[in-house]
């Protein structure tokens, strides 16, 4: 009797196991064997109408990404050639680096600084903001931080010798009427992934199934507008101008990863770069493990690479020159806009103003006179709908696929920014965010 019980609890056990990987895995498999392969598809079919757009914009357009972290943070490991394989995979010229501080007093330059084999590394931290947001304080000089300071002092004090204050993580509270910081995100990969239903599980299994061969589609899962930080930056922007940017905020510590120790014994590091265990090599390791590879990884299970970060959402900033001054200098001006590369290049995306001799009166970030402009233009390497916003608001939405925009103000003052999507599969996908051409 006890014998028979035991066989139908077994049973149901089993049988309830069973359909519960079922429910947690029938999502993940669809989509492998059917919403990834047509995405692929479709995106392929984007790419495949790429047209060279004509050059109206004279200044160069640099591709690169904010709010990267390296082993200078307590919960990061990267190492330079890590972030240096992802970034040219991802054909990067630039990085703003945001590595978390080891004391109140920061020394710059620190972590990774320079030109590294043609891309552009530039050294910055992140502070915790005292209204629950925080920081990129990018210096562009060398020198001493107080962070003990009080922020609105730290902000002046970075802005007025030539640097660069972002805020990030827009979705927690700032001094938004802070006069000084120059920019702020309006997309930022970790923001995005809290407000996702059910917590991480589902992504956690959807990458589980599909993170070799469609990791790509996975992140995007991730993907909402951020339609409240949007409003909010366009309703700064009415006051004085605010560039938008978009960040990545990589750690590349979302895994699980060994290495052998010089004293032979094995290091297991998990999330957040924090170390698991420090032990003897045993069956484990011997199933496990692998000869190190060229960062000294035995075995690495990984979730977050660079490569998938910086390929994600990108900027595109216009300037006069290749440098970490001329970079942040475009982003100062609001000469830039924000890609979801993952989805297709930007480079050749322009927005622009025209005067009635279709001469070129400003650019995406540029004030300028309303009797001075004739035209609003975007010229686009892929058909693309668009959508104008003045001023927060809706103007005008295309309804069928172009290469070009085109759209006459007739002296109405404001700030018009575009939004720019593609037709993915079946659906229209969030690819472009410009900051505004204003038009006083």
């Amino acid at each position: 009797m006890i014998k028979r019980i035991f066989k139908v609890v077994f049973a149901i056990v089993f049988v309830g196991l069973v359909l519960l990987l079922g429910y947690l895995f029938t999502g993940p498999l669809y989509n492998k064997w059917v919403v990834y392969p047509r995405m692929d598809e479709a995106r392929q079919t984007i790419w495949d109408s790429y047209r060279k757009p004509f050059e109206v914009i004279p200044l160069a357009a640099y591709s690169g990404v904010t709010h990267a972290h390296s082993y200078w943070s307590h919960d990061s490991r990267g190492s330079l050639k890590e972030i240096l394989d992802g970034a040219k995979q991802a054909e990067l010229d630039f990085i703003f680096f945001a590595d978390h501080a080891r004391d109140k007093l920061d020394t710059f330059p620190r972590s990774f600084h320079g030109v590294f084999e043609g891309v552009l590394f530039e050294a910055g931290t992140e502070t915790s903001g005292n209204y629950g947001g925080g920081m990129m304080l990018t210096p562009l000089r060398e020198g001493i931080l107080d962070l003990s300071v009080p922020e609105d002092s730290l902000i002046h004090r970075v802005v007025s010798q030539g640097g660069l204050v972002t805020y990030v993580h827009s979705e927690k509270d700032h001094d938004w009427d802070n006069p000084d910081y120059q920019a702020m995100e309006i997309y930022n990969i970790h923001t995005d992934l809290l407000d996702e239903e059910g917590g991480l599980m589902p992504f956690l299994l959807n990458h589980l199934v599909n993170g070799e061969k469609y990791r790509h589609w996975a992140y995007r899962e991730l993907y909402d507008k951020q339609t409240a930080i949007l409003a909010n930056w366009d309703r700064i922007n009415q006051t004085r101008k605010v560039t938008g940017v978009g960040s990545v905020d990589a750690h590349n510590n979302q895994n699980i990863r060994a290495r052998y120790l010089e004293d032979g014994q094995v290091e297991w590091v998990g999330n957040n770069a924090k170390t698991l265990s420090i032990r003897e090599p045993g069956l484990l390791e011997k199933i496990l493990l692998h000869e190190p590879n060229e960062n000294g990884w035995a075995f690495k299970w990984e979730l977050d690479t660079y490569f998938h970060s910086f390929n994600f959402v990108n900027n595109h900033v216009f300037s006069s020159g290749f440098s970490s001054e001329k970079i942040k200098e475009g982003i100062e001006k609001g000469n830039a806009l924000v890609a979801f590369e993952g989805l297709a290049k930007a480079d050749g995306f322009q927005y622009f103003a025209l005067n009635t001799e279709k001469e070129l009166a400003g650019i995406l970030g540029d004030s300028v006179s309303v009797q001075d402009v004739h035209q609003l233009k975007v010229l686009s390497p892929f058909p693309a709908r668009f959508r104008l916003i003045r001023d927060g608001e809706l103007l005008l939405e295309t309804k069928e696929n172009s290469y070009e925009f085109e759209f006459s103000p007739e002296n109405q003052i404001g700030n018009y920014r575009i939004e720019a999507d593609l037709w993915l599969a079946d659906h229209w996908v969030n690819w472009i965010f410009t900051n505004p051409i204003s038009l006083y």
